[in-house]
């Protein structure tokens, strides 16, 4: 019999009644109203002896530090500590914008931060008041073939807006070669009493940037799994934990069509000027990749359980490194976050805040060994995003997710190769010992 009691519900947070402007791309200036589908939050509430876990999921870009604030201000007034509050963004980049220091991505509108942390707030307390259900997880794993390494050496001279004339450079561009993780993880937390399906967390590491067209509110393709799996599961709470998915995206291939030769032709120039870029997609090709990645995601939910066990008891951990350590130059005052959560030895979360590249899933299970047999999930967008967070090889080689996120995100400088795996690694090992140490503590 489980030691852990769950209760999970979610919200609509869909802006209906007027127009805001989106987070994502700096070209996008006008505030949209229109909703191709609607942007949830999700939360699950994890209660075992001692300890506690809220885990709340936004289809948001980011959750930025104004609307983190509001919502743990709230959340400590319904006696949350503010290590028991976990705060995750899918990344989708057509949803509201909410972070200030990321202004030149989108400008937040204040009256919608504070109505989605009244949201939240209210969420929290509807959980309060349901009755704790005692649980046990089935994990399911699989590979998915949907996404692509976005960073590419591309020995030609090129010239950019952001990095002015090279001539060789890192483009932003597909390469199959690239480092990627297809492995995707579903966690369906059942009611020990009638099996009944109350949550789901699910985990893929790709970026939320394929949605067509762009100028609309949408919860990518976290919202077509969501759509499908609650068709044959019910209207329950269905939370995606991004991966480290900064050199990461969607593998769209555009369906064959006839070419003019003036698109060609510009399609050259912009080769020859910024190097290989992505192909432009169309509705027809987004509808296509993303009810194949749903449609194969429930076929993965549908196998049989990786792991199943009724978990007795939980971990969690936080700590923190200013960007100082890693960083020279201007930055956002905010620090780098790191958060674990375990339960038992099965099972393992560990969220940064930060985009980070999908080597860091290397680095850090070297740093910190799992335990045998534990599934671990690497999620990125946690709580107040500072930025991109490339490898100490990525440094020296440069490229959009070293330099040219810069301006858009309040930075001005450089990393500092020698020291930003030290303080990463050294952050993360603080988190589990603080969550080995709580536990050793509340036992």
């Amino acid at each position: 019999m489980s030691n852990i009691v769950a209760r999970a519900g979610h919200r609509d947070i869909t802006p209906r009644d007027r127009p805001v402007r989106l987070a994502g791309y700096p070209s996008r200036t006008n505030p949209c109203s229109d909703i191709l589908d609607p942007i949830e939050v999700g939360a699950v509430l994890f209660e075992g002896p001692g300890l506690r876990i809220l885990l709340l999921s936004f289809d948001l870009l980011q959750v930025g530090s104004e609307l983190q604030d509001l919502i743990v201000r709230k959340l400590e007034k319904r006696g949350f500590g503010r290590d028991e509050i976990v705060l995750q963004a899918s990344h989708t980049h057509s949803a509201p914008a909410t972070d200030k220091a990321c202004a030149p991505l989108g400008i937040p509108d204040e009256r919608f931060v504070a109505e989605l942390a009244d949201a939240v707030d209210d969420l929290v307390g509807q959980l309060q008041g349901q009755e704790p259900v005692p649980v046990v997880f089935e994990i399911f794993e699989g590979r998915l073939r949907h996404s692509i390494n976005r960073r590419r050496y591309w020995p030609f001279p090129t010239i950019g807006r952001m990095h002015g004339f090279n001539l060789t450079s890192i483009a932003f561009s597909p390469n199959p070669k690239g480092p990627k993780n297809e492995l995707a993880t579903v966690l369906l937390v059942r009611d020990t009493r009638d099996d009944r399906p109350i949550a789901m967390v699910w985990h893929y590491t790709c970026h939320p940037t394929a949605v067509v067209p762009t100028d609309a509110i949408s919860a990518d393709f976290p919202g077509k799994v969501r759509e499908r799996l609650r068709r044959r599961l019910g209207a329950i709470p269905c939370l995606f934990l991004t991966g480290f998915c900064g050199n990461i995206r969607p593998h769209i291939v555009p369906s064959l069509r006839p070419v003019a030769l003036r698109e060609r032709l510009q399609r050259l120039v912009r080769i020859v000027f910024f190097g290989n870029l992505f192909p432009s997609v169309s509705l027809e090709d987004w509808r296509r990749w993303s009810d194949s990645l749903a449609s194969e995601l429930d076929a993965i939910a549908q196998q049989p359980a990786t792991r199943k066990f009724s978990p007795q008891e939980l971990r969690i951990g936080s700590a923190s490194v200013p960007l100082s350590e890693f960083f020279r130059g201007t930055a956002p005052p905010k620090p780098l976050c790191v958060q674990v959560l375990g339960f038992d030895d099965a099972l393992e979360i560990v969220a940064i805040s930060a985009e980070p590249s999908v080597e860091w899933e290397a680095a850090i299970g070297e740093a910190v060994p799992k335990p045998p047999e534990c599934i671990r999930l690497y999620a990125g967008y946690l709580g107040s995003l500072c930025g991109y967070l490339p490898t100490k090889a990525q440094v020296p080689e440069g490229g959009y997710e070293v330099e040219g996120f810069q301006p858009l995100f309040g930075f001005a400088g450089q990393f500092d190769a020698g020291q930003i795996g030290p303080a990463v690694l050294s952050c993360v090992r603080r988190a589990f010992e603080a969550a080995r140490i709580g536990l050793r503590r509340d036992g």
